[in-house]
């Protein structure tokens, strides 16, 4: 036997020599899990003697499945080239293009961004209340996007709908299927979908499961219901199953995650060895007693409690800003200072529970001067000079794709209006044809004249030369093509945007780069490719930048120095009146993986006010989740004792940072009408907190926003009550 697993310590070492059968490897932050995971993939071929092709590895980044197969290559050697490592949708693209004409696809299907969804989404709700908020295209997205993560089909969802709001969600998930079919795309859901379709097949399952004996899943607590019937499937046959994950850190259940497909996995496989891996590697003892202690209070916990023996280390900042403006710049203030010591810029995240949080962040940096990049924002991708440039590649990949077509003619085509399109929309629907064949055609199509036809024309031939192009594998030679058919680059010169020059430019030396190591890269891999990039796939760890995200974008990171800003109740976490118990553990599992980021240095800030939801809100209480950490963790900035101001350094406990008048609510029985920290909205005075109730006066004490506190009379109050 090789000496691959010697560097493991005693758990690492159980889990990766635990090959046959059903494994749960129980791994807690920063515990060297990637390590276990690709020493135990090359002890299985080094040492077993395991087909290496037989092996499938599942994660759910590009980032992180890249890392993977890096890290097993160093073992294995060249064989890592022909291992199938992959996310779950690139896995299954895979599949798709191999065998998508068994469910009725082309397979130079293109697979559509939220940006495609919303103008699909946008022409079929024309006949709709667009008015209505809860029609509007990026929340009927995302309504449909959770019926298709939790295995609804568009018939399944007519059956079920019985209010006018389910009723028309169905019509318009029928409608959606539709155009996406016609246009030969999928979106990111459909990947999985039809994944799980394929492998309803027998003769596909049997492939697979012929191919696929050992299967790793990695993030095993963020599969959704389609993933884990995928998964379930997949590895019926041989049942040699690992699968890896922490289920304090499942944090995408708003997204279809079902934590239960972790918690159940012992029920699920009655044979399970459960293996946990509590010794950190990344973070101080401070961090991580922060974090044991915080988690603790979710009922979902299996009690892992992780360890370091990395020493002590500093004690966590907490701070207090008069506004969001002074939080930020005390936040620019500290990064300048440590950097002045032993930290670079590039070591520094600043994690925010919502992307609006931002703003306040990036105009202290300006004016200091302090280089910063945000993650989550407009991506790379996204951007129209790249969308622009890319929807010829779709276009040329697939020419049934109308959403491509049209972005195009938008921008390219000169003199083409309503009149020309509904015209060509019209030929193209009585012959059954996409809206490129029509182009095919164009001298028949009656009405089509003039500028708008020699433009048509010309989008045409540019199409058609990207076809030959693409028979030679040349990306590079498409992308020369189309810059120099369209004059792209020239008309921005014109309109002197040079920022989006760069990136055009910034596409042409990725598409360098992508050939450069994968030589006979294929436009349909290619559009593919692109379509699956996540937000901190292109995080660059060696540029002296300071880094901003979300903490959902920071999952899987890790930084020598984080601040977690905002730390305030009704933002971290959200309104608890819109919050049951289980989205509260979410949102405590949140706050677990943003402390457990931190490798040195941690901070916690919040602000007395800030402006939320376009409303101005004061005296704002620090988070619960701050009172769940006990003060020895803690060095104190400055701190307010309670909403009206008190000053106390000297408190010894953070569960004593309650208001003096807010009463213990096991105090107010519970049949009684109102109760503390009940949310009511006054006629007058719009949504306030119950602080305090004194029934034997009849009594109640309200906070608002903006007026402060008021005293009521509790049996009358109803009268002005929303």
């Amino acid at each position: 036997m090789s000496n691959i697993l010697e560097s493991l310590n005693p758990e690492q070492k159980k889990a990766a020599m635990t090959i046959e059968g059903p494994l749960l490897i129980l791994a807690g932050a920063g515990s060297g899990k990637t390590k276990t995971i690709t020493q135990r993939i090359a002890h299985m071929i080094n040492d077993l003697g395991i087909d290496h092709t037989e092996i499938l590895a599942v994660t759910f980044t590009n980032k992180a499945a890249a890392e993977m197969r890096e890290r097993i290559a160093l073992l294995v050697g060249e064989k890592a080239k022909y291992m199938t490592v992959a996310t779950f949708h690139s896995f299954g693209a895979r599949l798709l293009r191999s065998y998508s004409e068994e469910i009725g696809y082309g397979s130079n299907f293109n697979i559509y961004d939220s940006g495609d969804q919303n103008k699909i989404l946008k022409n079929i709700m024309k006949n709709y209340d667009a008015e209505n908020d809860m029609f509007k295209p990026k929340k009927v997205i995302s309504k449909i996007s959770n019926l298709k993560e939790q295995d609804i089909s568009p018939n399944e969802y007519v059956k079920m709908a019985s209010s006018f709001y389910e009723k028309t969600i169905a019509e318009v998930y029928e409608k959606y299927q539709i155009e996406l079919k016609k246009n030969n795309a999928m979106d990111f859901s459909d990947i999985l979908v039809n994944t799980k379709l394929l492998l309803e097949k027998k003769d596909i399952l049997d492939k697979v499961q012929k191919r696929y004996k050992y299967i790793t899943i990695d993030e095993y607590q963020d599969t959704n219901k389609i993933q884990y019937d995928i998964v379930n499937k997949i590895v019926e046959k041989h049942k040699n199953l690992c699968v890896v994950g922490d289920e304090d850190q499942s944090i995408y259940g708003f997204r279809g995650a079902d934590i239960r497909n972790i918690l159940n996995f012992e029920n699920d496989y009655k044979n399970a060895k459960v293996i946990k891996l509590e010794k950190n590697y990344r973070s101080t003892e401070t961090i991580l007693g922060a974090a044991n202690e915080l988690i603790k209070n979710n009922t979902t916990s299996k009690g892992k409690k992780l360890w370091t023996d990395s020493g002590e280390g500093a004690k966590i900042k907490l701070f207090e800003g008069e506004d969001a403006r002074e939080e930020a710049s005390y936040v620019v203030k500290e990064i300048k200072k440590l950097s002045e010591d032993k930290f670079s810029y590039k070591d520094f995240c600043i994690l925010y529970r919502t992307n609006a949080q931002s703003r306040a962040f990036e105009n202290e940096f300006k004016i200091s001067g302090v280089p910063y990049k945000i993650f989550g924002g407009m991506q790379f991708y996204q951007r129209k000079e790249i969308k622009d440039i890319l929807s010829f590649f779709s276009l040329i990949n697939n020419i049934e794709d109308n959403i491509s077509f049209m972005r195009i003619v938008d921008f390219f085509c000169q003199g083409v209006g309503e009149k020309t399109i509904e015209k060509l929309e019209e030929y193209g629907i009585e012959n059954n044809i996409s809206l490129y064949e029509v182009l095919c055609d164009i001298d028949n199509v009656k009405g089509v004249t003039g500028k708008g036809k020699l433009s048509l024309i010309s989008l045409r031939d540019i199409i058609e030369k990207g076809i030959e192009l693409s028979k030679e594998n040349g990306l590079s030679k498409i992308f020369d093509m189309i810059l120099a058919e369209t004059k792209y680059v020239d008309k921005l010169k014109l309109q002197q945007e040079d920022d989006k020059i760069l990136n055009i430019y910034e596409l042409k030396n990725s598409i360098h780069d992508i050939e450069k190591t994968n030589e006979n890269i294929t436009l349909s891999e290619y559009v593919e490719n692109i379509s699956l990039v996540s937000v901190v796939d292109d995080l660059d760890e060696d540029t002296n930048y300071v880094k901003m995200m979300t903490i959902h974008n920071s999952k899987g990171l890790e930084f020598p120095v984080v601040f977690i800003v905002g730390m305030e109740d009704e933002l971290f976490p959200g309104k608890s009146h819109n919050m049951d118990d289980y989205k509260i553990e979410e949102e405590r599992r949140l706050c677990y993986v943003a402390i457990t980021r931190a490798e040195k240095r941690l901070y916690l800030t919040h602000a007395r006010s800030r402006v939320l939801y376009n409303t101005m809100s004061n005296m704002r209480e620090p988070s619960r989740f701050i009172y769940e950490i006990p003060s020895n963790y803690f060095e104190t900035e400055k701190i307010y004792m309670d909403m009206r101001g008190y000053r106390n350094n000297s408190v010894k406990n953070f569960s004593d940072f309650k208001s003096p008048v807010e009463n213990k609510k096991d105090t107010i029985p519970d049949d009684y009408m109102y109760q503390v920290g009940q949310y009511l909205t006054h006629k007058k005075f719009g949504e306030g907190k119950v602080k305090h109730i004194e029934i034997d006066k009849d009594k109640i004490k309200i906070f608002f926003p903006g007026f402060g506190e008021k005293e009521f009379k509790s049996s009358v109050l109803n009268k002005f009550l929303v």
